[in-house]
Order: C-alpha cells, then structure tokens, then sequence
C-alpha cells in the first residue's frame, strides 16, 4: 500500500469515526426529547447551546448559539420546570430515568471506578438567594485573608473511564447535589453514594467490584463506617493526612470484664521521623516529641517500578503495604471492626535518588474484598482521583456552573442537572 492510498484510508476512518460520533450526540438528544423532562425541547437547545457556545460568558449569551431557537427567555422557564421535578415525590425515579439514558452509550464492565468530591458555586452578592452560607475557597490572592466566600457547596459523584490501553481518562459526573447550609456534608455524600449503589436500574449492584476514591477529607468514620458496613463490593481508596495516628488490632488476652480490647495501646504515626515538633497552646511553646513512626512497623509487601514524567523526567516508585490496620470511630460510628489496608508512595528521582515531596503519600484501602486489589491498581486508581479536578474546572469555566444567576435555589439545582446534562452529551 502507498503513501496516498494509506492517507486516503485515513481520511475515510476519520470520516466514520465523525460520522459515528455524531450520530450517537443525535441519539442521545433524541432520547433526551424522549425523556420525562418537561419542555423537554428547549431543554435540548439549552444543553447543544451550552455544549457548543464556548464565547458564552453568562446564560443570556447561550441565545447567540445557532442551535438555540428561542428567545432568551426560556431558560428560566425551563429551569424552573426542572427544579419541581427534582423536588417532586417521583425525583428519584426522575434522576434515575436519565442516567440509565447515559448508561445506554457506557460499556458494561465488572470492575466500576468511581470519585467523590466537593466544588463551590460562589454567590457572595446573590442577597435574594436563600439558604446560602459560608463555603471554603482557595485564597491565593491577598496574604492574610481566611479562605472563605459566600455560596454553596456542591457534592459531585463521578464515574471514572480510564484503562491501561487508553491514557485518555474521563470522569463523568453522575450526580451534583447542592449541599444545604444546615446539613453535614459527608452525611450528604453517604446518602448520595448509597443511592446510586443501590438503584436496581443501574450496574453498580450486580458488578463484582466498585472502587470509590476520595481526598483526605472523606477519611473519617462518619463516612467510611455506613458504607463499608452497606455494601460488600464496595472499595474505599482515600488518601490519609500525614502524621496521623494508625493502630494495629489488638492481640493480647481479653478481660473477663468490660468490653474488649480492640485496638494495641502505642500508636504508629504516618510519617518517617521519630519526632516532631509539636504547639503547646497552654504555654504558647513547641517542643520535641516522640512518635513511632509507621516504617519501624514491618511492611507485607513491597514494590518498585521506573516511570517516567511528561517532560521525561526518569522516577522510581516504591510503594509499601501494611495488611489490616485501624483507625479510631467516634461517637455512633465503630471503626474498630473494619481494618484497612495501608499503602506509602514515595516518588524518588532515579539520578540523583532523592524523594521528590518531603512528605510520603498514605492511602487506605476499606473494603471486605480489599486484598483482591493489588497495590498497583490501589496506586493507579488514586492517581486518576484528580480526574475529577479538571471536571470542576471545565464545569465552572465553560459550562457556566457558577454563572447562573437567579433568586431561586430551584432554578440553580436544575441548572446543575443542565450541566451534568450537557457533560454527558459532550
């Protein structure tokens, strides 16, 4: 085969590639028009519109789009429309229908990845908007100020499309739900994940595994105690702060009286010094003192492997894995009954063999079927947790998330199932 006729061949696979693409993007709005969405119509020119105007700075402006073909108007009308149905009797069944509409064009597979998080939609100077309060942000700008704005948070579930073969990954929102001002976020993100976890409709039950990955700030009992107890095919990978404490069970002979021992009585702190400096906030003072740290507990498995940066930059990865330890529950949530599985990662510089971070990453692994994960795919699975980063991010810069401006919370919950909307038509 020649050069012409090789590019030829080219130029007609990308024809039946754009071909096929297209046809599926007009499926799914042919399904979307199929839907329980009320003036479901409009609502298919509000998603093209705001999957295709990318010079749109606010909703107005989605209006100049040449799928759109009502006047501007409509927008809130819709909006308002879907935020009854988001607040009716039949809501769940209403969100249900729509993502088994998505799940039509995701391939089945045995083995499910999943990511939570939380984003902020800022609202400091929407006074009409009720329910607003104050929401964590990062501040960069002036030194000294608190990290703090007025707004919402926003609880994001993902569905994580990535493998070995294809470096491309996505991540997928399945569920943003505004997190009400009054109500425990990470209680908010249970409910949510259960929900999904255990809608007949979707793949999740039946599937043999599902890996849940999280920040730091999902690694507390209140969140990690009522799923892991919920669901058996449930993994939790989350990322543990450094210098906290981790236990071993206990091992000794139980009294006859009291309750029993669960947890050995020294600690092991996540971090590679056998001291630190600590405040004492009585006498204003810092001192030296004696921590155990985990590397003098031995380790059950080990594992190297060379990697290399998108600059080209050659690294060795070590990683340490240490079988059934604890950490502490609080008040209602038990955690002495569910050990996980710790992992270090540690990135060192293959020329000069110096760590690239002056701290280890920690990361645990909850489940009952945990050691069939093995520590690679543990690593390589919370690395792809950042997928969901850029998915805020886009979200925000050229969906419009934190664009919407109305009076009515209603409306901008309807708004945030239009951009999940339009995600998934992308």
């Amino acid at each position: 085969m020649d050069g012409r006729s090789g590019k030829k061949n080219r130029q007609n696979c990308c024809i039946v590639n754009c071909v096929t693409k297209i046809t599926k993007a007009e499926q799914f709005c042919h399904d979307i028009l199929e839907s329980d969405i009320k003036r479901a119509k409009a609502f298919a020119n509000i998603i093209m519109a705001l999957g295709s105007e990318t010079t749109a700075k606010n909703r107005t402006q989605l209006s100049e789009s040449p799928f759109f073909q009502y006047h501007y108007s409509i927008i809130c009308k819709v909006m308002e429309e879907l935020g009854l149905q988001l607040h009716s009797t039949e809501a769940d069944n209403f969100k249900s229908g729509l993502r088994e509409i998505f799940f039509e064009y995701v391939p089945r597979c045995e083995e499910y990845k999943l990511s939570s998080d939380f984003t902020t939609v800022r609202k400091p100077e929407s006074r009409t908007l009720g329910e607003r309060g104050f929401v964590h942000i990062p501040n960069t700008r002036i030194y000294g100020n608190k990290p703090i704005d007025i707004g919402y948070y926003v609880s994001c579930v993902n569905l994580g499309l990535y493998d070995e073969e294809h470096p491309e990954s996505w991540s997928i929102p399945l569920d943003n739900q505004r997190v009400e001002v009054d109500a425990d976020k990470l209680a908010v993100a249970v409910e949510q994940l259960k929900k999904l976890l255990q809608n007949i409709h979707l793949p999740f039950g039946k599937s043999a595994k599902v890996v849940n990955t999280a920040d730091s700030g999902y690694a507390v009992a209140n969140y990690v105690s009522p799923l892991i107890e919920a669901f058996d095919n449930l993994l939790l990978i989350i990322r543990l702060r450094h210098g906290i404490k981790v236990y071993k069970p206990y091992q000794g002979e139980q009294s006859d009286k009291g309750r029993d021992k669960e947890y050995e009585a020294e600690p092991y702190y996540l971090q590679t010094q056998s001291s630190r400096l600590v405040y004492n906030p009585k006498t204003k003072t810092r001192f030296e003192k004696e921590q155990r740290p985990i590397f003098e507990l031995p380790c059950d498995e080990e594992h190297n492997y060379e990697t290399k940066t998108a600059r080209g930059r050659e690294l060795v990865v070590q990683l340490y894995r240490w079988n059934d330890v604890l950490l502490r529950g609080s008040k209602g949530f038990r955690m002495g009954d569910k050990p996980f599985d710790l992992i270090c990662i540690r990135f060192i510089d293959k020329q000069t063999g110096l760590c690239l971070f002056t701290n280890d990453m920690f990361i645990a692994v909850w489940g009952k079927n945990r050691r069939s994960h093995t520590t690679i795919e543990a690593q390589n699975d919370y690395k792809h947790r950042y997928d969901i980063e850029p998915h805020n991010r886009f979200s925000k810069q050229q969906l419009l998330m934190d664009k919407y401006q109305t009076p009515e919370v209603q409306h901008l919950e309807g708004w945030l199932w239009a951009i999940q909307i339009t995600y998934w038509l992308l």
